[in-house]
């Protein structure tokens, strides 16, 4: 943490009351967030818990040309993966920005720009491969859907903040093959997972043994492999009531741990902004933990502190007007890079936040502005990895992996979790906190995906592939 040499104890004080979490809260968390998994897995009204129909995970040694697709939060790519075997591959891809306008605008039209973009891909990279029938399409789709079939998924809902309510209900994989078809494009798409069932499949395809996915980015999730057994609230009539290995990747949405049960240790600030965001109410772990929201969390919290008169007064009493404080007194004008910027900031003037307030928001800061930001900044990321241990060992511990001879191998992807400085080390230290430092050692192990979304939905069309008898 900063060393605070000019910030104002009672505004400290004030923040760490905030967002205090003592390690005496570890263990009801950890038992709550267990019981909500364990509940999703037999009803659909707690955490979703969605069976994916992937009944098995990759060995290393697949082989093969696949395309896949990643719409996440912040971008859309499409890569074209060589698998093979021996844990290798080669990927080509080209990405997007998504824009606020496709965000916010129909699904229709979003689908339609990334059939565009499809089409674009294909001329560019693949026009030198030449193959009998179409290609298969792994698409990784990182938003809830209640998943009837490794290609048919209906969105339940947009997180991240999109809006194409004109989805809501649809197969998002009818709609996008519509698409493409529209443009009679040699492309068939066979699955449907997102993002962390990608990170899971491609990790596990480099490290065999690995059973947890999880990404910490824009948005957080996990999916993990669960005994067959366990998931009795799939229906006798479903298609996947029964799985040929007995086990199946389960998706688990934990972004909406606490939604029920009101476990999570929320303040005002974390109030005002899931009061504000396009789902009052959902995704409540997640408003806690991933990038886009821990970033507007940290922006309510200058505005706050600016409005109280503890931020950029320069001397004065008087706090400054909304039109003083420009873009900082609009939402979502702060983002995770620049909140990484910040925490990342140890010189000793912190000049870089300077620079940064006065460039991008024309506030002048003093030396107690400069600590404070940062300390805000800490406190929120703090929490934020310490949340995500929670997740991470609540799977460990219902698994009852640390009774197993091997590693617990956990992959691991996502802006917030490969770049956000210090992200990594507070949330290691979180999991010693929960377990003790000696087991976290010898027998859990992090390890950053490689492409998970890419690859993993490569591998995911390969399994589907395979899954109905067909050569990639």
């Amino acid at each position: 943490m900063t060393h605070l040499t000019n910030a104002q104890p009672e505004v400290i004080a004030r923040l760490n009351k905030a967002f205090a979490f003592p390690i005496s809260a570890y263990d009801a968390l950890v038992e709550q967030f267990m019981k909500e998994l364990h509940d999703g897995l037999t009803e659909d009204n707690f955490m979703p818990m969605i069976p994916t129909f992937v009944y098995e995970l990759p060995d290393g040694e697949e082989t093969g040309v696949v395309l896949s697709l990643d719409l996440g939060g912040t971008n859309l790519r499409v890569c074209r993966t060589t698998l093979f075997g021996k844990g290798e591959f080669e990927i080509t891809h080209k990405k997007w920005t998504i824009s606020d306008a496709l965000k916010k605008g129909s699904g229709k039209d979003l689908f339609r720009w990334i059939a565009d973009r499809i089409e674009e891909f294909l001329i560019d990279q693949c026009s030198d491969t030449h193959i009998e029938g179409n290609y298969p399409l792994g698409m990784t789709f990182s938003f809830p859907c209640d998943q009837l079939d490794i290609n048919v998924g209906k969105l339940l809902n947009w997180t991240k903040g999109f809006r194409g309510t004109d989805l809501l209900g649809q197969d998002v994989v009818k709609v996008l093959q519509d698409c493409i078809d529209a443009k009679n494009l040699n492309i068939t798409v066979n699955s449907l997972i997102n993002d962390t069932v990608g990170t899971l499949l491609a990790t596990t395809y480099k490290h065999p043994g690995c059973e947890i996915g999880i990404i910490f980015g824009t948005g957080t999730n996990c999916a993990y492999l669960e005994d067959q057994a366990e998931i009795t609230k799939i229906k006798p009539s479903a298609a996947n009531y029964t799985s040929p290995t007995n086990q199946q990747l389960i998706n688990t949405e934990w972004g909406a741990f606490g939604n029920k049960s009101g476990a999570l240790p929320s303040n005002e600030y974390d109030r005002n902004l899931d009061a504000r965001s396009s789902y009052p109410g959902q995704q409540l772990y997640e408003k806690m933990v991933s990038g886009l929201y821990i970033s507007e969390l940290a922006r309510s919290v200058f505005y706050d502190l600016a409005k109280r008169g503890d931020l950029f007064v320069e001397g004065s009493s008087n706090p400054k007007t909304d039109e003083e404080l420009g873009d900082l007194a609009i939402k979502e004008r702060f983002d995770g890079a620049m909140m990484g910027a910040i925490e990342g900031d140890n010189s000793a003037n912190l000049d870089a936040i300077e620079k940064q307030f006065q460039t991008s928001y024309n506030l002048k800061t003093s030396k107690t502005d400069r600590e404070t930001i940062k300390y805000v900044c800490e406190l929120i990321s703090a929490r934020a990895a310490r949340l995500s241990a929670v997740g991470i060992a609540a799977v460990v511990k219902k698994r009852k992996m640390l009774t197993q001879p091997r590693k617990v191998i956990v992959g691991i992807d996502g802006s917030l979790y490969n770049k956000y400085p210090n992200f990594k080390q507070h949330l290691k230290g979180a999991l010693n906190e929960i377990f003790d430092a000696a087991t976290v050692t010898a027998k859990i192990s992090l390890i950053t995906a490689e492409d998970g979304s890419g690859v993993g939905g490569a591998i995911a069309a390969y399994l589907a592939c395979k899954q109905k008898g067909l050569e990639v």
